[in-house]
């Protein structure tokens, strides 16, 4: 999955160039996406256990990225999410990402099996 996400003001730090802090909201809102588009809703079973970046250019005032995000591993209780940041712009890859999502039990704080509907779903994205 794919879309666009216009650089404004806001987005920028001291140095003119989008704060670090933006590229962790792209990534949110790109497990949003997903999930809103496959479930139609959001899930809020699951907890973000490790993010990592990879910053490899700037990104400035009136730039437009790109946004991908696609599965990778899945576990008992815990995915993958892959991501790219582009600059449509120059067509350079800006960002390279990865997070590892955790299924929880709200009540008891505690990690459980990925339900079988949403593992299907990841399963079948992450061939697609």
């Amino acid at each position: 999955m794919k879309f666009d996400v216009e650089i404004w003001f806001g987005d920028l730090d001291a140095f003119g160039h989008v704060n670090n802090v933006v590229y962790g909201r792209f990534l949110e809102t790109a497990r949003v996406k997903f999930f809103m588009e496959k479930f139609g809703k959001i899930e809020p079973a699951f907890v973000l256990r490790r993010l990592e970046m990879d910053f490899l250019a700037p990104m400035f005032l009136g730039d437009v990225a790109e946004v991908e995000i696609r599965v990778g591993e899945i576990g008992t209780t815990s995915w993958e999410f892959i991501y790219s940041i582009r600059n449509k712009k120059t067509g350079n890859e800006v960002i390279r990402a990865r997070t590892i999502q955790v299924w929880v039990d709200l009540k008891n704080n505690q990690k459980k099996p990925i339900p079988e509907d949403v593992r299907t779903i990841l399963e079948s994205e992450r061939r697609g």
